[in-house]
């Protein structure tokens, strides 16, 4: 890091409540002697010179966790009268209460530093061992800075990057002193607020959505509560081949997850995910014959599928990422399943509607391959009849899984994941949003 020497901003989470400065506004730690003459006055030699002021141009930085990318804010140091040469900061400031299954907070931290309007430099956060210190300290590292003779004031200009799963953190407040070799030279109060931003690609939906010509379109989820999708873009026409298509892993807007489709002799094909939003499928390849002895086919979050026969029996294939073949064989999940006229996935399982429009929740149990793949059905509750098509997604708003459904008049809802206190219940969706009208264009949404 050149010559970064010694800390910066001591940041603590300051959540709501949380832990004040002392009295007066004094920090937690020791501060720095006075500086020159100050230190001397407090010595009975001469009268003191008060520190300078450190200054956040612009208040607290709002920094927006997320896919946004770095901000930046300028800290202007300014110097009592006659103050030279380099100066070094030091930190003082607030504990936070970071648990240990949080992890070490800095990790999420990236930062650059320029010193008096020059070059950005990498600026390291480091946080101690969650496992050691219970209380432990968040703190970035800032270089020294050189006085230019006659100044009366210089510069830190500090960028601050953070994804959305550092939202927990909140307020950060800590307090910068300078000083040189013989103590305070200026003091002043540093505060990054982390707030809502986009969230990663990888953490939003992608809905897919194949019109009545048999091309197929992609749906961006924006993260937000409004809008939550973005426009529509093209993803290849000649999809009308195929009679069912399935998104085992669900699809984000990274373009990560595979679709799987069969035609109308039974093959089932792959079309792996290629990290490129623009063009999300690399080259179809065979996956195997026989697939038309299934009425619905299912792709399920953790990469598998689930496919149900003419006999109402369903089968559970894992999926085995990108080994070859691209499933395992098929394990039976049990029968009775012609009594829904719809199956779905939603969240880590699936949802099913019943003729009388009822509609039941199927949860995931625990393990990779277990022999019963899912809990006892739990009823969601009725009335499910008015949407003409379902399909789950991955988190479209804010709220975790979601499940997309269109209306008869051709509007499609957005269900999102329902909320008990600060935890996400994916039992039934809830929270239904107007997402827009016209979908009635498309015979199949996934």
């Amino acid at each position: 890091m050149g010559n970064t020497r010694a800390l910066l901003v001591t940041a603590g989470v300051l959540l709501a409540a949380l832990i004040p400065l002392g009295p007066g506004g004094t920090a937690l730690a020791d501060p720095l002697p006075a500086a020159g003459p100050a230190r001397a006055a407090a010595e009975g030699k001469t009268a003191a010179v008060e520190p300078g002021r450190i200054v956040q141009e612009g208040g607290p930085l709002a920094v927006p966790a997320g896919e946004e990318g770095p901000v930046t804010t300028r800290l202007t140091v300014h110097l009592p009268p006659g103050t030279t040469g380099r100066l070094r900061p030091r930190s003082l400031g607030f504990r936070g209460p970071f648990r240990e299954e949080q992890g070490r907070p800095a990790q999420l931290f990236t930062s650059t530093c320029a010193v008096n309007g020059g070059p950005f430099e990498t600026c390291e956060w480091q946080s101690p061992d969650p496992d050691v210190i219970e209380e432990t300290w968040l703190t970035l590292y800032l270089p020294d800075i050189q006085v230019p003779q006659g100044a009366s004031t210089v510069t830190y200009d500090i960028t601050v990057d953070v994804p959305s799963n550092a939202l927990w953190l909140g307020r950060l407040a800590g307090i910068l002193e300078l000083g040189d070799g013989s103590g305070l030279v200026a003091t002043g109060e540093v505060v990054f607020q982390l707030l809502p931003g986009t969230p990663e690609a990888s953490d939003r939906a992608m809905l897919h959505a194949r019109d009545r010509d048999g091309v197929l379109w992609q749906y961006e989820a924006t993260g937000l509560a409004r809008p939550l999708l973005k426009p529509r873009t093209r993803v290849g026409g000649g999809w009308n081949v195929y009679t069912a298509l399935a998104k085992p892993g669900g699809g984000n807007a990274d373009a990560f997850g595979r679709m799987v489709a069969r035609d109308r002799a039974g093959i089932l094909w792959i079309y792996e995910g290629t990290l490129h939003p623009s063009r999300p499928f690399a080259p179809r390849e065979r996956v195997g014959g026989g697939w038309n002895v299934y009425t619905s086919i299912v792709g399920l979050a953790n990469g598998g599928l689930v496919a149900r026969d003419r006999a109402g029996v369903l089968w559970y294939y894992e999926g085995n990422g990108p080994s070859r073949p691209a499933f395992s064989p098929r394990v039976r999940v049990g029968g009775g399943w012609n009594v829904y006229t719809g199956i779905t996935s939603y969240g880590s399982g699936l949802v099913a509607r019943t003729a009388d429009g009822r509609q039941w929740r199927y949860e995931r149990t625990e393990g990779v391959r277990p022999p019963v793949p899912f809990t006892p059905r739990r009823l969601v509750g009725g009335g499910w009849n008015d949407f003409t098509l379902l399909a789950g997604t991955g988190t479209v708003g804010q709220e975790g899984p979601s499940l997309a459904a269109r209306a008869k008049d051709g509007a499609l809802w957005m269900y999102g994941a329902a909320r008990w206190g600060d935890h996400l219940q994916y039992t039934e969706p809830a929270h239904p949003r107007r997402v827009g009208g016209g979908w009635n264009v498309y015979d199949l949404i996934l």
